[in-house]
């Protein structure tokens, strides 16, 4: 019975030891599928809006724009006081900022998060590149100078491969542009050259040099830059007295909520808060019969109507999601999903309207200017603005069929907006002379009614 019993006790450690490697081979897996999902979720795009927490928002400076200050000094305003997540919760809904100054925050904002917050300034950079290639007021010196610094941003964030298709970008700019001057094309070369090198791509930045003059030359087609053209398709609107006095009264609360807030005490804040809240509310009574009473404007002054009205639902959809920094009408907290749905319906109307509006062009400027709206189309989505994913594939589509319509009729020469996958990454690029290969098949003709 004694030898038994000792040859047992070695049988259960080691189905002990059996049991337990098991279970840490089980939770090594579980593991890497973790970080695996983790991983990808970092490589893929992100929707700036979803990164953002409102607990970290000043309250003070978030709702100077309210009070009818500009989002772009109200960023500028935050990051010198060092408060990052009110410049980026601005920044994420401004509607109206032109494209460079767009582009050129989101920079800086990538800049700021760079040292401590990598993923942060991963999508900052992610927004900016969107920028470069969809961005339809651009011109071709800010796209490639653009490029270079989102370059240099993801070399930083030890993303080389981002990093590459960057400045590989810029070069597809400097060579194939039909705007740049042979100056700005060389200048431009030599800050590509000097970005080869510190990706340690010595064979692309000795192949720039060696070709400087040839590169600087340019594809040997030159063309004025073509103005913007959605904003001649779009009329006006005269605010009625009533939306214009509700208009001042929320303006005049934001300033005093502004005004008052450090110095106030908790329950001090709150009367502000309320007081702000309820002036908005009372816009919004008012908006939402001005606009319910539009419908029978002429289409272009309908459209200046939309812009108004997006602008209108981006503010009510932050301040919904507390993106103020604190909590303003409780009631719209409620009612995301049907802020998110009334924004995408007025998004597509938007863009289909600016469609009807393209046929009475001519041939030449009606192709340009959809490339223009369609180009806006995916840059309102691929920046969080236009809440509908579901939207980007067919105006993406729409915008590769364009967009090689158009650079087939410049002869073949120039640039054109390609889309592709990289790891995972849904990319838009500007491209050259392989753009027929590389650009989409064509979609349909225009968004689905929701």
């Amino acid at each position: 019975m004694t030898r038994l019993r000792s040859l047992a006790l070695p049988q259960k450690g080691l189905m002990i030891a059996v049991v337990l490697l098991a279970i840490a081979g089980l939770a090594l897996l579980g593991t890497y599928f973790f970080l695996s999902r983790q991983a990808t979720a970092e490589v893929g795009w992100v929707d700036p809006q979803a990164s953002i927490d409102s607990s970290l928002i000043a309250p003070d400076l978030a709702v100077l724009t309210l009070a009818g200050e500009g989002d772009d000094r109200i960023v500028r305003a935050a990051l010198d006081a060092g408060e990052r997540e009110t410049a980026y919760a601005t920044l994420a809904y401004s509607v109206l900022l032109p494209d460079t100054v767009r582009s050129g925050q989101w920079l800086v904002l990538a800049n700021a998060y760079q040292a401590d917050d990598p993923s942060r300034a991963g999508i900052a950079y992610q927004a900016a590149m969107d920028l470069s290639a969809l961005g339809p007021t651009l011109g071709d010196p800010a796209r490639a100078d653009v490029s270079l610094q989102i370059a240099r941003g993801f070399a930083a964030l030890d993303r080389s491969w981002l990093a590459s298709i960057a400045v590989a970008q810029a070069e597809t700019i400097a060579r194939q542009s039909l705007t740049l001057m042979p100056a700005q094309r060389r200048d431009i070369l030599g800050q590509i050259a000097s970005t080869y090198e510190r990706l340690e791509q010595a064979d692309a930045a000795r192949n720039v040099r060696d070709n400087l003059a040839a590169y600087s030359a340019g594809p040997g087609v030159g063309t004025e830059p073509v103005p913007p053209q959605m904003s001649a398709l779009r009329g006006n609107v005269v605010l009625p007295v009533e939306l214009t006095a509700a208009l001042g009264a929320r303006q005049q609360a934001a300033a005093n909520m502004a005004a008052l807030w450090l110095a106030a005490s908790p329950g001090e804040r709150e009367v502000l808060a309320s007081a702000l809240g309820e002036s908005l509310a009372q816009e919004d009574a008012v908006r939402a019969a001005f606009y319910g009473a539009a419908g029978n404007l002429p289409l272009a002054d309908r459209l200046a109507l939309l812009h108004d009205k997006v602008n209108w639902l981006s503010v009510r959809l932050r301040v919904a999601r507390g993106a103020y920094g604190v909590s303003l009408v409780p009631e719209w907290e409620q009612q995301v999903d049907a802020i998110v749905i009334e924004l995408r319906d007025a998004y597509t109307e938007m863009i289909n309207g600016y469609g009807q509006q393209l046929d009475a062009l001519g041939a030449i400027e009606k192709l340009s200017a959809r490339v223009e709206l369609l180009r806006q189309g995916v840059l309102w989505v691929r920046l969080g603005l236009f809440t509908d994913q579901g939207a980007e594939q067919a105006l993406s589509e729409q915008l590769a069929e364009a967009s090689r319509d158009l650079w087939l009729r410049q002869g073949s020469v120039g640039l054109t907006i390609v889309s592709r996958e990289e790891r995972g990454r849904g990319l838009y690029l500007l491209s050259g002379s392989d753009a027929r290969e590389q650009a989409l098949a064509p979609g349909p003709s225009s968004l689905p009614d929701s």
